[in-house]
């Protein structure tokens, strides 16, 4: 008699285990596609930098900045340092969505402004998700620029948008109002461009001590690399004995543009640059087949000149090949035209 229970509980809990087994494969089939779904999944994930000990002001003014590189604090348009909060998907599938033309809308996306023309670093903070959707709900950002103009609205952000139509667009934000205010419109009203020293031999001068300059300052990080020293004898370093090491750990070094006019910068960079004592470095044009002119630029106006000449002949460079079609054309048959490397 017991036997036969022992068979039959045996048999019943077979029977069980068989009405079972496709569930449980089921289940088991769902999970594992579920997960390695989960696994061709990635993200991006930003979050706010710490402006603390991460930005440094000094001269006359306080018009000159240090931003540590290392920080993910970054300066836009005239007077604000930015960091963001973001989460985006950036593959799927093993397809790279990072591409402009496949890059999803971020599960969120902030903006925190730090206002550094005042003392206290007044912050903002935007929520571009938002801020878009408000003036155009089928809309969401893929991308921003901070600009600052001499003419209202002066702060703005312009917004790259899409929709999942594919079309693209520019929205215009007004940091000073909070709101989007129409679509972006060309304006020529921008602080004038600080001097970046192309064309002329500053460039391989600093590199050499262990520099790049052009409208910023920072180390020659393969001079570093290379094992040797950086030249410090020079009178930025004199007036500015602070700053010494925060440049050699790699801070950067930029001119607050809405106080810091070209030529101030352009006379700044060859006094600071030259041997500590000197008046300022002497520096000379190179033209576009990589000739060193004999003349020294010793003054803005010099300077001005000199750069307008070598883009009025890189103009006529472009019509001779005007059949080619474009600048690209001619960058591509002359490579080592100066204007072609910017």
């Amino acid at each position: 008699m017991k036997r036969k229970l022992e068979i039959r509980c045996t048999f019943k809990y077979l029977i069980i285990g068989l009405i079972l087994l496709p569930f449980v494969m089921v289940f088991a089939f769902w999970s594992k596609q579920y997960f390695e779904k989960r696994e061709k999944t990635e993200y991006s994930i930003e979050k706010f930098a710490e402006v603390d000990n991460s930005v440094y002001f000094f001269g006359n003014q306080q018009k000159y900045i240090l931003l540590n590189k290392q920080s993910d604090l970054h300066l836009g348009g005239g007077h604000y340092l930015f960091t963001t909060e973001r989460k985006v998907m950036v593959k799927k599938d093993g397809v790279d969505l990072t591409d402009e033309k496949k890059i999803p809308k971020s599960d969120y996306w902030k903006l925190r402004l730090y206002d550094y023309s005042t003392d206290s670093l007044v912050d903002k903070e935007v929520n571009l998700n938002k801020v878009v959707s408000d003036y155009q709900s089928n809309f969401y950002p893929t991308n921003f620029k901070i600009y600052t103009y001499r003419t209202n609205p002066k702060n703005t952000i312009e917004i790259e948008v899409k929709n999942d139509k594919g079309i693209v667009k520019t929205f215009l934000f007004n940091i000073d109002t909070g709101k989007v205010e129409g679509d972006k419109a060309r304006r020529p009203e921008t602080y004038d461009e600080i001097p970046d020293f192309y064309d002329t031999t500053l460039a391989n001068y600093t590199k050499d001590k262990g520099y790049l300059v052009d409208d910023r300052i920072s180390i020659n990080s393969d001079i570093q690399a290379g094992g040797k020293i950086i030249d410090t004898n020079i009178n930025l370093f004199k007036d500015y004995p602070e700053i010494e090491e925060k440049l050699k750990d790699g801070w950067i070094l930029y001119p607050q543009v809405q106080y810091v006019s070209p030529e101030e910068w352009f006379n700044k960079v060859l006094y600071w640059m030259a041997p500590k004592g000197e008046e300022k470095l002497t520096i000379y044009g190179i033209d576009r087949k990589g000739n060193v002119l004999e003349t020294p630029i010793s003054t803005y106006e010099e300077y001005q000149a000199w750069i307008k000449q070598q883009k009025e002949e890189f103009q006529a460079v472009l019509k001779e090949i005007q059949s080619e079609g474009s600048k690209d054309e001619t960058c591509r048959k002359r490579p080592l035209d100066s204007l072609c490397k910017r």
